[in-house]
């Protein structure tokens, strides 16, 4: 039994259960060590189920996608399979399964939603997690700062997502979330879906990327020529505030103390209202982000948790993924090949991704 089966067998222990059925890619993927039983890119569910319970795990899917899932998607314990006629569904298994207290990931009549618990049991990532983590943080900024480096004015932002995904998909990663703006749409919209606007003087390039359920979250910015020293000043306040943030990643502290201090440091920086404008960001993991952090946020921070943080000033964001570890925050998504800068909090140093200066 792997130890991940063992947290939510001792799920349906706490919460009195016959078994949990496991349905929503993320949570298929925390469970598998990466597969994700999809065939539809972008669905939040996949084309099988796995229903654990005490003394076993059913593999459930229609009898059209169960081939290729055994066949490809060898899973890390035992299963035993259970298929349907792809013309029905899983409303006619689970009747004949003799269960009378069902938990479900996805909103189900008769079951007791657990998505949340779900998201409780995938914060602490093991070993294993852990290195795939880093390689997939690794390469996600290798893409993303080799084609920062191509951009040139006159590209519209398009293209560049366009260069973005053909460098992900042969390493086997998805991009789940790829904003691109350039000049004036930087400060004006907080989410810049790419359009066809061509560059002419600076480039917002954020990717949220994804491999074997795991993402990871960064941004880089770009400068055809030296940028004025008002938008280099900015750049760093928001480092500013992101190193105060890391400072305030501790193992065990309540999201809402973090967001406290998050407020304060925005208001020492002097944009005492600066963090209204757009969210920070919060844990990351098997979902691009596993919640977004507010001042109402309930639970703690644990070793061993990723973090997507990305405060953000108008203009400016500064947005990386780390984990954190016995020894602080580590960053997975970086290369050591992208201008930095340095940020001082006592006897420690952070390095923050600084402005790229291109061609103009």
């Amino acid at each position: 039994m792997t130890e991940k089966l063992q947290r939510v067998r001792q799920l349906l222990r706490e919460q009195q259960l016959d078994a949990v059925l496991i349905t929503r890619r993320d949570n298929i993927a925390w469970l598998t060590e990466g597969k994700t039983f999809y065939v539809v890119d972008r669905a939040e569910a996949g084309v099988a189920s796995l229903l654990v319970s005490t003394h076993d795990v059913l593999l459930i899917a229609p009898d059209n996608e169960m081939p290729r899932i055994l066949a490809e998607e060898p899973l890390p314990f035992a299963i035993t399979p259970r298929s349907y006629p792809w013309y029905q569904s899983l409303d006619n298994v689970l009747p004949t399964l003799a269960l009378s207290r069902i938990g479900s990931d996805i909103c189900r009549a008769n079951s007791q939603d657990v998505q949340t618990d779900f998201v409780h049991l995938r914060t602490r990532m093991t070993p294993a997690e852990c290195d795939r983590f880093l390689q997939l943080g690794r390469q996600t900024a290798a893409v993303i700062e080799k084609v920062a480096r191509s951009v040139r004015p006159g590209l519209t932002e398009r293209e560049v997502e366009a260069r973005i995904y053909a460098a992900c998909l042969p390493l086997g990663i998805r991009p789940v979330c790829t904003l691109i703006a350039v000049d004036t749409r930087i400060s004006a919209f907080k989410h810049p879906i790419p359009g066809t606007t061509q560059m002419r003087k600076k480039m917002l390039l954020t990717l949220g990327a994804e491999r074997e359920g795991l993402n990871v979250s960064m941004t880089r910015m770009v400068h055809a020529g030296p940028p004025s020293d008002a938008s280099r000043q900015l750049l760093r306040s928001v480092a500013e505030i992101h190193a105060d943030i890391l400072m305030a990643s501790r193992p065990a502290r309540p999201w809402q103390d973090i967001f406290s201090d998050i407020q304060a440091s925005y208001a020492r920086h002097g944009f005492p209202e600066g963090w209204k404008a757009h969210h920070q960001g919060g844990p990351a993991g098997y979902g691009c982000r596993d919640f977004i952090v507010t001042p109402e946020t309930p639970g703690v921070l644990a070793l061993n948790q990723a973090m997507a943080w990305n405060p953000t000033l108008s203009g400016v964001k500064s947005e990386d993924t780390s984990l954190l570890t016995e020894d602080g925050p580590q960053w997975l998504t970086r290369t050591g090949d992208w201008p930095m800068m340095n940020i001082h909090r006592g006897d420690k140093t952070w390095q923050f991704a600084d402005w790229l200066m291109i061609e103009p």
